[in-house]
């Protein structure tokens, strides 16, 4: 294999040329369309309602197709817009309009025109928006507790997103099989109950979809037609002629060459994004859905590798143009714009659990060293007879900075999915993520980790103050006990977990209460049909349609609060160094005067990240501990809670609601990212960094553990550092971490780009579970990245 990377054809880089140039902004469009929608089909139950608004939307919204694209279709008006889903909110939006082009976090340029539009339709939708519902629901004590940081409840202004689509047999049937099934449901179907005629509605919703889903890519046939016949360049105009058969041709039929699969899976990711406000919708297995295709053309002389790699960078660079506007809130959390579009290359075959690694996987690779684009999110699968050569391309693009792909280990990931779904390990092994770091089954899950995020440092303020919070005095959580009365690490543990518990019931029967509000008001038939099993229940996602479903809440801060509790056991309980009096006035005067006690508490006590036994037992204790606490919850289609060790950029935001800490934390600074050590900490080398996170049992965070790790870029230089990043891969995966993803670039370029960001237009950066181009992120944001520990090998 050359030692060169793939490299961008001139039409590539004029189409990636284009995307860089496009601000992201606000687009009023599909609101205005919504509303129009809404208004001639009000009378109707909301899954044919929201059908009818689909293809509403579908025929009516701006369509084009740009210079030199192979792939089709748009979100909006123009590459990287974000529509509006005044279904799911509206009033916040025009509350915060004013501030979106000066916002320090995903600003979103307004123009005159979508400002307009937003002023005329958003009105309309006051107190008839999803997320008034959600806020009327909502018991005052789960807001308040959201509003002082201790938690957050999700799902409330978007939809649960996260689709995992039958990719596998829908490229295969084309939507005709999908539909004739529909029409045979409803013929057979004796309309006796409540419960059947929600059934048939649910199947004219889906062929109310699916004829739409047709006729958006009709539009786009007939667009390519009418272009073609202007173009004088030939082989565009062959081109277009191309695109404008394809697109008559599918999604009702199956696709027959490569570049209708990916065709069709953009239009069915396409029209997901459109129908809802979601995210994180997966592309899965994407080389092992395409591949027959492409070996196919690539046998009868259809296609060559390197028009196939230029259809895969068109994709890419489609992908990258979806957007989504967040609030001010929300848009710091998820810090660069994320969709977490996911892509898994490599893994098992089902049927015997031999490596799938085909000619496509790499393919996937050589696009993404090209174009480098922030979506998707790629990442291998390994497992122990992973082709060494898909391996070794992987970790030569991490070594040259691309921090792309992520690792996600099989050998973890199938039997935790087997034990929490209940699937057949041939399902398991053909997993997909949906979101960051959460594994589902292929076609057949619907994974809902939005349920929210659980303030672990907050939490653990709440039991240094015996539930009260210090910031407003409030008692917040249960009393358990003054600090002086926790004079062991039982007693201190014992503490977090009742707090912990408190609050876990909290972030469920807020999340619950949105479950149910999303199954009677906001169920989406487009996204249903295209995950396995909706059609044959007749029910959407939203009701359980899918075979398997399950819920995730996230753990934040997991690092800070390990060494907080390890601090205060270690200086005050065990060794006395330090009073409780003390310690308390130190932190009340955020260490100001007390910089020996913050000194002490950073250096005297055992920090998460080193390979220490003492303070890793108390990370995974409560990691243990909340997912056990969550298996205990079922959400509003019966599915379970389970556990997810990540953060986003929510380590920032929920760190400003936290004081100066016993680990020598100043106050309101960020807290750590996902599951790795707190910034700086791990001091020890990245193989005592490693076995701390796989000592957190991620067994039991059954949705997922996020693990950053950063490398100076000048000591894994050459065969050797190949080498040494694929050992420290293969020994977290061998005790039983599941996903690692790593960033390879120093402090100086991360400055520099500061200073010039645009000389540094296509630095990517690994931020959570998604890449972010790096001067997208604000400036709270760029800092917690640069302060991550910068290793060198061990050796």
């Amino acid at each position: 294999m050359s030692e060169k990377f793939y490299q961008m054809t001139p039409r590539i880089a004029r189409l990636k040329q284009m995307l860089n140039d496009e601000v992201p902004a606000l687009s009023a469009e599909r609101a205005k369309l919504a509303t129009e929608a809404i208004e001639l089909y009000a009378a109707e139950p909301p899954v044919l309602q929201k059908a009818h608004m689909l293809d509403y939307i579908l025929r009516r919204m701006t369509i084009f197709i740009q210079d030199g694209e192979l792939i089709v279709g748009n979100q909006g008006e123009t590459p990287r817009c974000a529509p509006l889903f005044p279904e799911y909110t509206s009033e916040w939006i025009l509350r915060e309009i004013d501030d979106f082009e000066t916002r320090p976090s995903d600003p979103m340029r307004v123009s005159a025109k979508d400002r307009k539009l937003v002023e005329e339709y958003l009105p309309k939708w006051k107190n008839k928006s999803f997320d008034h519902f959600t806020e009327q629901e909502l018991p005052y004590d789960i807001k308040h507790a959201e509003e002082c940081g201790i938690l957050t409840v999700g799902g409330r202004d978007c939809n649960t997103g996260h689709i995992l689509p039958d990719y596998f047999n829908i490229l295969k049937r084309g939507f005709t099989y999908y539909r004739k099934e529909c029409e045979d449901r409803i013929t057979s179907t004796l309309i006796d109950c409540k419960e059947k005629q929600e059934q048939v509605d649910f199947w004219n919703a889906c062929i109310i979809s699916i004829d739409a889903a047709v006729a958006f890519a009709q539009r786009y046939s007939e667009l390519a037609k009418d272009m073609a016949a202007k173009e004088t360049d030939p082989a565009r105009k062959e081109e277009l002629m191309t695109i404008a058969d394809i697109c008559h041709h599918i999604p009702l039929n199956p696709a027959r060459t490569f570049q209708e699969a990916v065709q069709f899976t953009w239009f069915i990711h396409l029209i997901i994004n459109i129908e809802s406000n979601g995210h994180g919708h997966s592309l899965h297995r994407f080389d092992q859905y395409t591949n027959d295709f492409y070996e196919s053309d690539l046998k009868a002389g259809r296609v060559t590798e390197e028009r196939a790699v230029e259809i895969i960078e068109c994709f890419f660079i489609k992908l990258t143009s979806v957007m989504k506007l967040r609030d001010k809130f929300y848009s710091q959390s998820f810090a660069g714009y994320p969709l977490w579009q996911n892509m898994l290359i490599g893994g098992q075959k089902p049927e015997d659990g031999s490596d799938a690694t085909n000619p496509v996987s790499m393919l996937c690779l050589k696009a993404n060293q090209a174009v480098q684009t922030s979506q998707p999110s790629m990442s291998i699968q390994w497992h122990d007879t992973l082709s060494p050569e898909l391996m070794r391309e992987g970790i030569r693009m991490i070594q040259a900075g691309m921090a792309t792909p992520a690792f996600f280990n099989n050998n973890l990931v199938v039997p935790m999915l087997q034990k929490k779904s209940g699937c057949t390990i041939e399902e398991a092994r053909n997993w997909g993520i949906h979101g960051c770091v959460q594994p589902g089954v292929a076609g057949k899950n619907d994974g809902r980790p939005t349920s929210g995020y659980l303030n672990m440092l907050k939490i653990f303020e709440l039991v240094m103050h015996n539930g009260v919070n210090p910031i407003n005095g409030e008692q917040m959580g249960p009393k358990t006990g003054e600090l002086e009365e926790l004079d062991t690490l039982e007693k201190l543990q014992q503490a977090m977990y009742t707090q912990i518990d408190y609050f876990t019931e909290m972030v469920v029967k807020g999340f619950n209460i949105v479950c149910s509000l999303q199954s009677t008001r906001m169920p989406t038939a487009f996204s249903s049909l295209v995950v396995d099993n909706c059609i044959e229940k007749g029910k959407p996602l939203q009701d359980g349609g899918s075979k398997y479903f399950e819920v995730s809440a996230f753990t934040v801060a997991i690092g800070n609060t390990a060494d907080c509790i390890a601090a205060v056991d270690t200086l005050v309980n065990k060794e006395h160094l330090i009073d409780i009096t003390t310690l308390r006035k130190a932190l009340d005067a955020n260490f100001e005067g007390y910089e020996d006690i913050r000194q002490m508490c950073l250096k005297k006590a055992p920090k998460y990240g080193n390979d220490d036994a003492y303070v890793d037992a108390i990370a995974a204790g409560i990691v243990r501990h909340y997912g056990q606490e969550l298996a205990r919850y079922k959400d509003s289609r019966g599915g379970f809670y389970g556990e997810e060790v990540e953060s986003q950029s929510m380590n920032v935001s929920q760190g400003k609601c936290v004081l100066a800490t016993p680990d020598g934390r100043f106050a309101y600074e960020a807290v750590n990212d996902n599951c790795s050590p707190v910034m700086g900490r791990d001091v020890h080398g990245p193989t005592s960094c490693i076995m701390s996170v796989a000592h957190l049992d991620q067994k039991n965070a059954v949705d997922g553990c996020l693990y950053n790790l950063r490398f100076d870029p000048r000591s894994i230089q050459g065969e050797k550092g190949i080498a040494v990043v694929s050992s420290i891969i293969k020994t977290f995966f061998k005790n039983m971490g599941e996903h690692i993803q790593i960033n390879v670039v120093d402090d100086k370029t991360l400055r520099d780009a500061q200073k010039h960001p645009e000389n540094y237009r296509n630095l990517l950066v690994r931020v959570a579970g998604y890449l972010a181009y790096f001067v997208e992120l604000d400036s709270e944001v760029q800092e917690a990245v640069i302060e991550r520990t910068t290793h060198t090998p061990d050796c």
